[in-house]
């Protein structure tokens, strides 16, 4: 029931206008004058009468969420998620009165067809059914359904409901009662679902107490488990018996986890935390029993009658559009007393790897985040920016970890992605130099002769280019590279906006360390007398700076605001995701440095083959893992305890993780890279 609204004609001489939004539409129609429609004779000639339709005829009928209210000239029409404005004269609102009357007892689409009369009406007719079926307003019904009581016919409450949501309601109802439904469960939320698939038309076989806490209701193979405890209760989405009761129980575990360090920014939602006391006791309110029975009953019914979930529909704004991760995951019901409360939640153990190609754009990695770090079942937890200060870089946590960027959503990108990595244990490079050592500016350092290096990213390029870059960086002290001269970046506007905020602002004695590598890519590295604070690696040396200043600025802002920020250099990328304004609402004013970093991406696909061509200049190897949905080494003794719940959940939202393994041409070693802490395992593909 998510109709797309398409422009609509009255005619060649007509004019078409279009609506500023999608789900409400504004269309022209011939000019209607009152006299010519109060006369009895053109309001019969709108819709002929005709004989009552046989009990075995098909009849359309408008949708009973369907309503219309007048305009000064036209007339407005809304239906469940989706409106539009008819104008032309005010006697349109008198064509829909009557062409509306004739429609809610059910004409046959032959009646439909017909002409109505004199061409002005019948052109405005036409626009009205071109406009009700394409917004979806129109229904298709054996003639007498609802309003007759035969065995072949719903009951008139059950009939309406149909109409209003079904494709086809017929079919959905011969669907409806001739199934019988199973409900394994004693007590309240039993009873509830039972009493509500009866109501339904369903034939419901009660068998009992359940083999687990859970109430099972089940139609055939499509089955759900439903739950009730005194403050919280929750239905799970459709599958199968046993994945249901498998579900159930995570859910259940997830849901007890009472919130602990997390909130503090240690943890998360369903990581490492205590059981609480949401799911204990033994008494239920009859009403949040009576809500979680009434919802499991909905899912099935559904289910049966081949209609949308309810947590695809509860995702979706007016017009179609996606209002949350809802309808790309399966979503589990959530209840709450005090205030009473029910809300879909992406269930994604229950969810399956993505077809290559997630969205990357910021909008859309922001709503693959969410369900990442749902309230109730998320994994990580969520990146928000707290109390801390948002000048002049902007700042988020996830957990204990630190987000820096240049715009709030990214911010929120960069902290959860190091809190994922952290999980799954593939933040820091390894290899047998130490890395740390070569940031003297003379470019000495230890003789790396291999090292490996491992990210997560929003898509294949931003993790490939993480990755890249961290290894270009690890290896640094082996490549021929040249200084740069502070000439050739001190006066971009990035790169001095952010030195000057980390050597003015927070007065930190800092110096710039760039060196072009042998490609044409530029590493850049912030040091002060202690050590290094931050390093880049980008096409230019002025992005390169400015990336390494932007990240060494966010730290100084952090810990001046007393956030404990790890020791070591921090990085940024310029294959993050990031937000830039359309052409077309860009301010005459502003040029690219108002956005950056949003233009440094375009440079990326020439960047990744330098940083390639660099590292193997002298006849290194450089050995590459395809791509693979994120998944964690749960075998490794140090595996973090929740890595292989993390590492599922990356995987069904899309991201991605690369490795890649560098060995210097002096050691001639023959690498094998299965054991890298990036493993395509099974975790990966499973689900419901």
């Amino acid at each position: 029931m998510s109709p797309r609204p398409s422009t609509a004609e009255a005619g060649s001489a007509d004019r078409t206008v279009t609506a500023p939004a999608v789900a409400d539409r504004t269309v022209t129609a011939p000019a209607v004058a009152d006299r010519v429609v109060a006369d009895r004779v053109v309001a019969d000639r709108v819709v002929a009468e005709h004989a009552v339709p046989s009990a075995a005829e098909i009849v359309v009928r408008l949708r009973p969420v369907v309503f219309a209210t007048p305009t000064a000239t036209g007339v407005h029409v809304r239906g469940w998620s989706s409106s539009f404005t008819v104008s032309g004269g005010a006697g349109v609102w008198k064509v829909w009165q009557v062409l509306a009357r004739h429609l809610a007892g059910g004409l046959t689409p032959q009646r439909l067809a017909q002409p109505a009369g004199r061409p002005e009406v019948d052109r405005v007719i036409r626009l009205l059914l071109d406009q009700l079926r394409e917004h979806d307003m129109l229904v298709e019904v054996p003639a007498g359904w609802g309003d007759r009581e035969e065995p072949d016919l719903p009951p008139a409450d059950l009939a309406r409901w149909l109409e209003s949501v079904a494709a086809d309601p017929a079919a959905a109802w011969q669907r409806l009662r001739s199934t019988t439904v199973t409900v394994a469960g004693t007590g309240p939320v039993a009873t509830s679902a039972a009493r509500t698939l009866t109501g339904a038309g369903l034939a419901v076989d009660p068998v009992g107490a359940a083999t687990t806490q859970d109430t099972v209701v089940r139609a055939g193979e499509a089955a759900v488990a439903a739950r009730c405890l005194p403050e919280i209760g929750y239905v799970t989405p459709v599958s199968t018996p046993d994945r249901s009761l498998a579900h159930g129980a995570a859910v259940a575990a997830r849901l007890s986890r009472a919130p602990g360090p997390a909130a503090a920014g240690a943890a998360g939602p369903g990581l490492s935390e205590a059981p609480g006391p949401a799911l204990a006791g033994a008494s239920v309110t009859p009403a949040l029993a009576a809500l979680i029975g009434a919802a499991a009953a909905h899912r099935i019914v559904c289910a049966v009658a081949g209609l949308p979930d309810p947590a695809e529909e509860a995702a979706t704004l007016p017009g179609g559009e996606p209002a949350a991760p809802g309808p790309y995951y399966p979503s589990v019901l959530v209840a709450r007393l005090d205030p009473v409360r029910a809300t879909y939640h992406p269930w994604l153990p229950a969810a399956r790897v993505p077809l290559p190609g997630a969205p990357s754009d910021i909008d859309a990695v922001g709503l693959r985040l969410e369900a990442l770090s749902d309230p109730e079942l998320g994994v990580l937890p969520p990146a928000v920016p707290g109390d801390l200060p948002q000048l002049p870089a902007m700042l988020a946590l996830a957990g204990p970890a630190l987000g820096v960027a240049a715009t709030a959503d990214a911010a929120r990108v960069d902290a959860t992605l190091r809190y994922a990595e952290t999980v799954l244990g593939i933040g820091a490079p390894r290899g047998d130099g130490d890395a740390r050592d070569a940031g003297a500016e003379d470019g000495a350092g230890s003789a790396v002769r291999w090292a490996e290096t491992a990210a997560i990213g929003v898509d294949v390029r931003h993790a490939s280019g993480a990755a890249l870059r961290r290894l270009v960086h690890a290896v640094r002290s082996r490549l021929d590279t040249d200084p740069v001269p502070e000439a050739e970046w001190a006066g971009e506007p990035a790169a001095r906006r952010w030195w000057k905020a980390l050597t003015l602002r927070f007065a930190v004695p800092a110096r710039v360390v760039a060196r072009r590598l042998p490609a044409g890519a530029v590493h850049a590295e912030i040091v002060t007398d202690a050590g290094p604070l931050a390093w880049a690696v980008e096409a230019t040396a002025a992005d390169a700076v400015a990336m390494a200043a932007l990240a060494a600025t966010g730290v100084a802002q952090a810990r001046a605001a007393g956030v404990e920020v790890p020791a070591g250099p921090a990085s940024l990328t310029g294959t993050a995701p990031t937000w830039r304004p359309a052409d077309q609402h860009l301010a005459p004013w502003t040029d690219d440095s108002w956005y950056w970093p949003a233009g440094v991406i375009d440079n990326e696909e020439r960047l990744q083959a330098a940083l390639r061509a660099a590292l193997t200049a002298d006849g290194a190897t450089l050995t590459g893992r395809p791509v693979v949905p994120v998944a964690a080494d749960t075998g490794a003794a140090d595996a973090h305890p929740d890595a292989d719940s993390v590492g599922h959940a990356l995987a069904v939202t899309g991201f991605v993780a690369q490795s890649f393994w560098w060995t210097a041409a002096a050691t001639g070693t023959a690498v094998d890279v299965t054991g890298s802490t990036v493993a395509a395992t099974a975790a990966a593909s499973r689900g419901a």
